[in-house]
């Protein structure tokens, strides 16, 4: 049962790093035209703020992959709604948590609400690649069972 945890949880880093990868490379290709050198300066700020933004984005990730050890507890393992947290439940939260600020944000900046939309895209992506990975481990989980 060990292995099979192991395995999900590393799909799992190897998405989420493939994801950051992606991010950054949507990050670097942001066309950034100089006009002048209070432009030049806001926009090094704007991509400080992008890779800081990227750096939280990544240890978000990290951090939903490791509760995926929860799983190695049979009192979660065998409950569906709780082994189902331990997979969809962080990136959920950070979801809907994007979702609101990019409202609340979205009357005041433009540029904010950019960023938070491509840290949204990312993450509805990862939150698709977790949920397939949970019917994939349930699948797995239940020909384990009926082999033991």
């Amino acid at each position: 049962m060990r292995r099979i945890i192991f395995k999900f949880w590393l799909i799992n880093i190897l998405i989420s790093l493939a994801l950051f990868i992606a991010y950054r490379i949507v990050i670097a290709e942001q066309d950034h035209a100089e006009e002048n050198f209070f432009k030049w300066v806001l926009q090094i700020l704007d991509i400080l703020l992008n890779l800081a933004y990227s750096f939280v984005y990544l240890i978000a990730m990290v951090f939903c992959s490791l509760a995926i050890f929860l799983n190695l507890t049979d009192r979660i393992r065998n409950n569906l709604y709780l082994s189902l947290l331990t997979f969809l439940g962080i990136p959920l939260f950070c979801v809907i948590f994007i979702m609101i600020s990019i409202v609340t944000d979205g009357l005041f900046d433009n540029n904010t609400v950019t960023v938070f939309r491509n840290i949204l895209i990312f993450s509805i992506i990862y939150l698709f690649f977790t949920t397939v990975e949970f019917l994939i481990f349930r699948k797995r989980i239940k020909t384990f069972r009926l082999n033991k």
